[in-house]
Order: structure tokens, then sequence, then C-alpha cells
């Protein structure tokens, strides 16, 4: 083995998304590179550790015992790598670079949108970066500084603070509420499903006051519910800081909105005495603030 000094860092970060991908023709995608370039760096980083990592099957790469070893170091040195690069970054007392924000669309759209200008005049040199999602981004990895998450237990690695819950109703146009008789032929209703389970007729649908509407289709994002009830699809589970900002949707029953997940505004505690950090997070928490009543459903009709 050639040791460490001989080894491209380029080689190595390639090697860490071909061991996670199982494919050179995957990684590649994912690195943005063609897949021959991700071959010849597996070839040198081979040579350059003097051993074999993956053995070479039709089916893809797959790590020998040796590779598993390196794979394993390289995810420590990685985490390390992190840890340091937000201590640095917590040492920062300037109120300028990068924050990026990671948060659900509905909250990105309908809370932030109209008063980021506001954050831009008051802190002109730092630049809002923001991931819009509800899956969960790692700020530990350092694929996010903040996160707007929406959680009941988030990770105890992180601080911040718990906002308030969010609530949730049904929404369609009026237009397929006059069309259909809930009551009598529930069944030729539908609900857009966020999910693609077994069970039609889950129990929160006859806690919503629909539980004889079966669920129809798979479409995980919000936004795609919104869209799809608006266009005549059927009863939609938004939030209702979403379905009362639409136009195009009313209320389909009198009950009172669904508490759902609370809200978290987090950050890591290597980062929160960062000046740009905590301009933001204290920008943010007015702003949710602010929205609180849009987020608990007390605006709509």
């Amino acid at each position: 083995m050639l040791g460490a000094q001989n080894l491209d860092w380029e080689d190595v970060k390639s090697f860490a998304v071909v061991a996670v991908a199982g494919s050179v023709r995957r990684a590649a995608k994912e690195l943005n590179v063609h897949h021959s370039t991700v071959s010849r760096r597996m070839d040198s980083l081979e040579h350059a550790l003097g051993t074999k990592l993956f053995d070479r099957k039709p089916e893809g790469f797959v790590l020998t015992s040796a590779g598993e070893r390196f794979a394993s170091t390289v995810q420590e040195c990685g985490l390390r790598l992190n840890d340091a690069e937000r201590f640095i970054s917590g040492q920062d007392r300037d109120l300028s670079g990068i924050v990026t924000v990671t948060m659900a669309e509905s909250m990105a759209v309908h809370a932030f949108a109209p008063r980021l200008a506001e954050f831009a005049e008051t802190h002109p040199n730092i630049e809002v970066h923001m991931i819009m999602t509800t899956k969960v981004v790692d700020i530990s990895r350092r694929e996010a500084d903040i996160a707007l998450r929406i959680d009941n237990n988030p990770p105890q690695t992180l601080v911040g603070k718990r906002l308030y819950p969010y609530y949730q109703t049904v929404y369609a146009t009026q237009d397929y509420l006059d069309s259909h008789d809930f009551e009598n032929d529930p069944e030729s209703a539908r609900w857009v499903a966020w999910h693609a389970g077994k069970n039609r007729f889950p129990a929160w649908t006859k806690e919503a006051g629909f539980g004889g509407v079966p669920l129809w289709g798979h479409f995980p994002e919000p936004s795609m519910q919104q869209a799809a009830a608006r266009g005549g699809m059927g009863l939609a589970m938004l939030p209702c800081i979403m379905g009362d900002n639409d136009p195009e949707l009313v209320r389909a029953t009198t009950r009172k909105p669904m508490k759902a997940r609370d809200i978290w505004l987090l950050t890591h505690a290597d980062l929160r005495r960062t000046a740009r950090i905590k301009a933001f997070m204290t920008f943010a928490e007015k702003v949710m603030r602010d929205a609180k009543s849009q987020f608990l459903g007390k605006t709509g009709a």
C-alpha cells in the first residue's frame, strides 16, 4: 500500500458514492461525470492503495472486505471533517455569507417568500439558499444550516425550539363538493392520497368526516395534492396555510381543523452562535410567529 499521501481525494469522493450506489453508472450520474471517469478513478484508487476494493460483477460493484474497511474509514473521516467545518463556521461573527435553510414548500411559499425582501434589506450581505422539501435534510452533515422541521421528536443533536403545531383540514373545489353525495354515495368520490397503502379507508378519513370516500393514487408532495384537488380530482387533506390561501379551493367540512405535527426551528449546536445563523433564526421565528394563525387554521372560513 502506497499510503494516504498518494491518494487523489477526487478518487476517494467517487469511491464513497460508488460504495453506496453499487454501480459506476449510477455513481457517475450522481457525480455528474462520465462513467468512464468514475471507472478510471476506481482503478487509480485501487492502484494507490495496492488492494482490490470492489468485485466487478454483472449486477454491479460489490465491496470486498478491504473495500468495506476503507468505506468505513472514509465515512468516519467525512464525519470528522463535518465536525471541524461546523466548529470553524461557529466562530464566524461576520454578518455575511450563505445560510442554507430547509423547510416544507408550503412554509417557504406562503410564510417566507413574502418576507424575504425584509431580511435581505436588513442583512444585505447574507444570502439565503433554500431547500424546499418534506424529507429530512441532515444538518449534522452540513446539508443545511437551519431547519424548520415538521417533527414531533427531532434529533437531540440539534438545538432550537418548538414553535407550535400546524393544523390541516379537507379541501376541494366547490364544484366537486356540489356534484357528489358524500352521505349516500361516498364511493363515487375520491381522496387524493399521499401514500399507496392497501387500506383505501384509513381511520383518519373517518375522523375528517369522509370515512366512506376511498383513497386514490399516490401523490406524496402536498403541492401535487393541492394541484390535483384544484383540478377537480377529489378531496385533499392539506395544511391550512396551503388550502386557505388557495382561492380555487374551499374547506370541505365545518369541523375544526385537525392537529398534525409540531414545527421546530433547529440548527446544530456548533452553529448557533454564528452571526448569520442567529440573524436568520431570529427572522424565522418572527415570520413564524406572525403566520401562526394561518398554520393553526384560524383564518379560514
